[in-house]
C-alpha cells in the first residue's frame, strides 16, 4: 500500500501553513498603522512593553487613546514578544497625509493611507518599523490558535476531521480574518479564546462534564474576557451549557433513591470548578476598572471619542450603516475603507446566507443524516444551537454597541466566527460529489479573494505611483512650470469631449516631473471654474493621491494621478468651465507661479471642462417662436419684460437649440433697433452665456438660455421700440441666415417684438 502522502496524514498542518503564508503576505503588503486602530493598539502594547504598567483610563499619557479600555491579555503578550526591540525612532514614522480622510469610493486608491510611508519601511526594516512588526507577530499567533479551536469545534461537532478541517478553512481563508491577523489588533486574540472556549464547551456537550474539562471552560472563558468585553457573555452562556449537561448526567447516572446532595454533588462541584476559574481568571481586570473608575467596562472611553453617539441611536437608524457592517466582516482595508466591489460582497453574502439556511434545515429535521452528524444526534443538534445563539448574541451585543458607538465594524464579529464556521459547514460537509463540489466553490472563493487581496487591494491602494520615463507620456509640447520646481507634462479629462453634467464625478489625469530636487512638499490644487472666477469643485491633496509628497520626487521620472472632481447638482447650464491644476505650499497659502514657456499663467488654467444638463428638454418661455439659422440651430423664443426704462438695463434671454456640431465661433446678439437708423439705440452682443458656452462646443440636442442685458440710453424718448435678435460670425461680421415657418426674415433679424420705453425718473 502506498504510504499516504504529507496532506493526507495532516491535512491540519498544511491549512495552518496556507493561512501564515496569507497572513504574511498581508502584513507585507499593509504599510504600518495602515489598519483599524493599530496605530492605538501598539501604543498600549508599547506602553507595557516599556514597564509602564497599565494605562490610565483617565488620560491619553500612552496614546492608546480609547484602546485603554480594552481588556490586557492580547497587548500583555504582545509586550512580551515586542520588548526587546528598541523603537526609538518611532516618530520619524508618522509623516501624515494632510487629506486623509478624503471620501473617495471604497475601490479607488485616493487618499486611504493615513501617513506617507518611504523606504524606511522597506521589509522587514530596523527599528520602529521592526518592532511593529514583530508586534504583528502577536496576531497571527492567535489567529492560529483560533484555526486549531475551529478545527476542534467542527470535530466534537460532526465527528468527523473532514467537516473539521472545512470548519477550520472557512476561518484559514476568511479574507477579514487574515486581514486583522496581519495586522495589530486585539480581533484575532478575542476570536481565538472565543472559538476555544466553545470548543471546551462543545466538548462537555459531546463527552459530559467533569472537574477537569469545567475547569478548562473555566480557565478559557476567563481569558477570553480578558481580550474583549463582548467575551463576557460567554459567561453565561458556558454556565447554562455545564447545568444543562450536568443535570443530564446526573439523572443517567445517578439512581433516583439517592438524596439530592448525592445525586448533584458532581453538578455542584463542576459549577463551583466552572465559576471561580473564570472570575479568578477573568474578573480582576472589571473589579479593578469599577473600583479606579466607576466604569468596569470602559465604555465611557469609546462613548467619549469623536465616534461616540451624543444619545442611543434607534435599531431602524443603523439599517444604513449594515452595508458597512457586510463589508467589513468579509473584507476591507487599511482602516475599514478600501474595498472590493459590491457585487463581490454580494456573492459572498447570498452565497452564506443559502448555506446557513441549508446548514438549519439539515441539522433541525427530525432525523439528520449521518454524513453531517453522528449518530448520537442530541450532543450535535446541542452544539449547533450553541454555535448558533452565541452568533446571534454577538451580533446583537454588536448592534447595541452600535447604537452608543459609530462602529459599523464587521471584525467585532469575529468572536463568533468559530461558531460561523460551524453553521456554514452544517450546510456544507458531506461526502457526496454534490457536497464535495459545493466545499470546494465556497473555499475557492474565500481563498482566492484572500490571495488576491495583498496585491489588488492593499498595495493597490498604499503603493505610491508607478514611476515611468517622461517620454512615454503623450503631452503638449510645451509643459506647465511650476515655479523652478516642477513640470506638468499632461493632463486631460476623463470622458468624451471633455462633457460631464451636474451632480457627477469627473476624472482629471494630470502627469508630473520634479524640475530639480524639490525640499518642499507642495499640495496639488485642482479646481473648475465659473463666471466672475467662481469655484465650482475643488480638490485639495498631496501628489500621488496622497502617496508621493514632492520631497519624494526623483528629477528623471513622472508619474500621472488621477484626480477626481465632484459637481455641484445645482450648477447653471451649460458651462464652458475653466479646469486649473497648480500647486501651493499648504502652510503659507502661497502659489507656485506657473508659465507656459515664456508666457506666465495666472490663473494656470490648463483646459476647459463642459458641463450640460443629463437631459435636455423643451424650454419653457414667455415668447415662443421658431426661427431656424440654416437648419443647424433653432431660436424657440425668449424671455423679457414688456417694459422698460430710459437710463435702466433690460433682461432679454434666448433659447436656442444646436442641431448638429457647430464649428465656427457665432455670436449671439439682442439689438433695440428701429427700421430705417442706421445704429442701434441698444444692444448687446457676445458669445452665447457671455462668452461662457461658445457654439464651437455645441452638439446636437443642446439647450442653452442665453440671458442679454442692454443698457437703455437714459435720453432715450418714451416710446415704443423694436426689438431684434440674430447670430452672425465672429470672424468676418456676417449674419447667420434665418427663417421662420418656411419664410426667410429680413436682414437675417428675428423680431423679438415691441418694447414700451418709459421716462427716466
Amino acid at each position: 500500500m502506498m504510504k499516504r502522502t504529507f496532506a493526507m496524514r495532516h491535512p491540519l498542518a498544511v491549512l495552518l501553513s496556507a493561512f501564515v503564508v496569507l497572513v504574511l503576505l498581508h502584513g507585507w503588503a499593509t504599510p504600518l498603522f495602515e489598519a483599524p486602530d493599530e496605530v492605538w493598539h501598539y501604543a498600549y502594547v508599547r506602553w507595557l512593553a516599556e514597564g509602564n504598567g497599565l494605562p490610565s483610563m483617565l488620560d491619553d499619557t500612552s496614546g492608546a487613546n480609547q484602546e485603554v479600555a480594552q481588556p490586557p491579555l492580547y497587548y500583555a503578550v504582545a509586550a512580551c514578544l515586542n520588548a526587546p526591540f528598541p523603537d526609538d525612532d518611532l516618530p520619524a514614522l508618522f509623516w501624515h497625509n494632510p487629506n486623509f480622510g478624503y471620501q473617495a469610493p471604497g475601490s479607488v486608491a485616493d487618499n486611504k493611507n493615513m501617513l506617507i510611508h518611504t523606504e524606511l519601511e522597506r521589509f522587514p526594516g530596523s527599528g520602529a518599523v521592526l518592532a511593529v512588526r514583530v508586534a504583528r507577530l502577536t496576531s497571527l499567533i492567535f489567529g492560529l490558535l483560533t484555526v486549531i479551536a475551529a478545527w476542534g469545534l467542527g470535530l466534537e461537532a460532526f465527528g468527523n476531521r473532514r467537516a473539521a478541517l472545512l470548519t477550520a478553512a472557512l476561518v484559514a481563508f476568511h479574507p477579514q480574518f487574515v486581514f486583522m491577523s496581519s495586522v495589530v489588533s486585539n480581533d484575532s486574540a478575542a476570536a481565538a479564546l472565543c472559538t476555544a472556549g466553545l470548543w471546551a464547551i462543545a466538548r462537555f456537550l459531546r463527552h459530559g462534564v467533569t472537574l477537569r474539562n469545567a475547569t478548562i471552560a473555566g480557565f478559557l472563558v476567563g481569558l477570553a474576557a480578558m481580550t474583549k468585553t463582548s467575551a463576557l457573555l460567554l459567561l453565561p452562556v458556558a454556565g447554562l451549557c455545564l447545568l444543562w449537561q450536568s443535570f443530564r448526567q446526573a439523572k443517567q447516572v445517578m439512581p433516583a433513591k439517592r438524596n439530592w446532595l448525592q445525586r448533584y454533588r458532581n453538578v455542584l462541584q463542576a459549577a463551583l470548578a466552572f465559576g471561580l476559574t473564570a472570575l479568578l481568571t477573568g474578573s480582576w481586570w472589571y473589579l479593578r476598572n469599577l473600583f479606579s473608575y466607576g466604569d468596569p467596562l470602559g465604555i465611557s472611553n469609546h462613548t467619549q471619542t469623536l465616534w461616540g453617539r451624543p444619545a442611543p441611536a434607534s435599531l431602524a437608524s443603523l439599517i444604513p450603516e449594515l452595508p458597512l457592517l457586510l463589508r467589513s466582516f468579509w473584507g476591507t482595508y487599511g482602516w475599514g475603507h478600501v474595498w472590493w466591489h459590491d457585487w463581490v460582497y454580494a456573492i459572498l453574502t447570498l452565497v452564506a446566507l443559502g448555506t446557513l439556511a441549508w446548514g438549519a434545515y439539515r441539522m433541525l429535521k427530525r432525523n439528520p443524516t449521518t454524513n453531517i452528524a453522528r449518530a448520537t444526534t442530541l450532543p450535535t443538534r446541542a452544539i449547533y444551537l450553541l454555535c448558533s445563539f452565541w452568533l446571534l448574541g454577538i451580533f446583537a451585543a454588536l448592534l447595541q454597541w452600535m447604537r452608543q458607538v459609530e462602529a459599523p465594524h464587521g471584525r467585532l464579529l469575529f468572536p463568533a466566527i468559530g461558531a460561523w464556521a460551524m453553521l456554514l459547514t452544517a450546510g456544507l460537509a458531506g461526502t457526496g460529489q454534490k457536497q464535495r463540489r459545493h466545499q470546494a466553490l465556497m473555499l475557492l472563493l474565500l481563498a482566492m479573494i484572500a490571495s488576491l487581496a495583498p496585491g489588488a487591494r492593499i498595495l493597490a491602494t498604499f503603493a505610491p505611483p508607478k514611476l515611468i520615463s517622461p517620454t512615454t507620456i503623450a503631452g503638449s509640447d510645451a509643459p506647465v512650470r511650476y515655479g523652478d520646481e516642477a513640470l506638468l507634462i499632461s493632463s486631460r479629462v476623463e470622458g468624451e469631449a471633455n462633457r460631464v453634467s451636474p451632480g457627477d464625478t469627473f476624472v482629471v489625469h494630470a502627469c508630473w516631473q520634479a524640475a530639480r530636487p524639490i525640499s518642499r512638499d507642495y499640495t496639488v490644487f485642482v479646481q473648475l471654474l465659473g463666471p466672475e472666477n467662481s469655484i465650482i469643485s475643488s480638490r485639495r491633496t498631496y501628489p500621488g493621491l496622497g502617496r508621493f509628497p514632492t520631497s519624494l520626487w526623483p528629477t528623471e521620472r513622472a508619474f500621472c494621478d488621477a484626480y477626481r472632481l465632484a459637481l455641484p447638482s445645482d450648477i447653471d447650464t451649460p458651462l464652458r468651465a475653466l479646469l486649473e491644476i497648480g500647486l501651493f505650499d499648504a502652510t503659507t497659502g502661497e502659489r507656485l507661479p506657473a508659465q507656459i514657456g515664456e508666457r506666465s499663467i495666472e490663473p494656470p488654467v490648463v483646459s476647459t471642462v463642459v458641463v450640460t444638463a443629463h437631459a435636455s428638454s423643451a424650454p419653457q418661455v414667455d415668447y415662443p417662436l421658431t426661427a431656424q439659422f440654416e437648419n443647424a440651430i433653432s431660436l424657440h423664443g425668449y424671455d423679457r419684460e414688456s417694459v422698460a426704462q430710459a437710463g435702466g438695463t433690460l433682461t432679454v434671454t434666448l433659447y436656442w437649440e444646436a442641431h448638429t456640431s457647430i464649428e465656427e465661433s457665432l455670436i449671439a446678439f439682442v439689438h433695440l433697433w428701429q427700421p430705417g437708423e442706421s445704429t442701434a439705440y441698444a444692444q448687446h452682443d457676445s458669445e452665447p452665456r457671455n462668452g461662457w458656452f461658445p457654439t464651437t462646443i455645441w452638439q446636437a440636442g443642446d439647450t442653452i438660455s442665453d440671458t442679454h442685458t442692454l443698457s437703455i440710453p437714459p435720453e432715450l424718448p418714451p416710446g415704443e421700440y423694436l426689438l431684434w435678435a440674430g447670430l452672425y460670425r465672429a470672424s468676418d461680421g456676417t449674419r447667420i441666415a434665418v427663417q421662420e415657418a418656411g419664410a426667410q426674415l429680413p436682414n437675417a433679424l428675428v423680431p423679438l417684438g415691441k418694447l414700451q420705453i418709459t421716462a427716466r425718473e
